[in-house]
């Protein structure tokens, strides 16, 4: 079963915003920029298929796979079009959701989007992966962030909860190993999904150690392209209340 968080603070049955986490990541890391969105649209942060409560989700590992489940979840909600918000992995799924099924898609915010170059950082997402302890989550973490990000202890016990589920980094390790393998991801059509003509913004750290944002330069004049200096793989919690602006700016734009 695919979970998911809903949260809607407008009292309106509007386009929901869904929220697609990173390699690794869960729902409830959206949870400040999902509370302060949802007092302008409806929002839901999903567990994609492997991770945290979606960990017995069958199949898990693709992200085509996570893709077709957020779809399916979109039937069974009826809902006819959202906004979408992914970062890393979650940006590839949110790319293919909008490549499979462009006419239900309002707008697309993606934050240091996979998918756009074969490159990333195979070391460090396995050694994310693979992180049991203390120790080796407090080692891997900084990996994702830039130099001036200090890391907060709540995250590193949360990720510690996370991983003592039962078959949670087993999961990840799995899911790493399918869709990484060779140390290498897999590309989308990028022509294709910029010719979808949606309202696209994407967000990328200048110091992202994790996907290379020289992945970015061919989005230069193509997108609401935003570089961001001192900022490593994640804007959500380097950069906030721009984050937080771009998603406002798309949903109302599109509204």
């Amino acid at each position: 079963m695919l979970y998911s968080n809903a949260i809607n603070n407008t009292g309106k049955d509007s386009k929901p915003v869904l929220f697609l986490h990173g390699f690794g990541g869960v729902g409830a890391q959206w949870w400040g920029l999902q509370t302060a969105i949802s007092f302008k649209a409806p929002t839901i942060a999903y567990d994609l298929p492997g991770h945290g409560k979606s960990i017995g989700f069958p199949n898990a590992g693709q992200p085509k796979i996570a893709a077709r489940a957020i779809i399916a979840d979109m039937d069974a909600h009826g809902f006819n079009q959202v906004h979408l918000v992914g970062h890393s992995m979650g940006g590839a799924v949110s790319s293919l959701i909008a490549l499979m099924a462009p006419d239900r898609i309002a707008s697309v915010t993606l934050l240091a989007p996979g998918g756009f170059g074969a490159e990333l950082n195979y070391p460090v997402l396995m050694d994310w992966a693979a992180a049991r302890t203390r120790q080796d989550v407090e080692k891997v973490l900084p990996h994702f962030f830039g130099p001036d990000y200090q890391i907060p202890e709540k995250m590193v016990g949360y990720q510690l909860e996370l991983r003592a589920q039962p078959g949670a980094v087993d999961s990840l390790i799995a899911i790493g190993e399918q869709v990484f393998e060779g140390g290498r991801q897999g590309v989308l059509t990028i022509d294709d999904l910029l010719q979808l003509k949606l309202p696209m913004s994407v967000i990328w750290g200048q110091l992202d150690n994790i996907v290379p944002v020289t992945q970015a330069s061919q989005l230069r004049d193509r997108v609401d392209l935003h570089l961001l200096e001192n900022v490593g793989h994640s804007p959500v919690e380097e950069a906030p209340d721009l984050v937080r602006d771009i998603i406002l700016k798309n949903v109302l734009t599109a509204a």
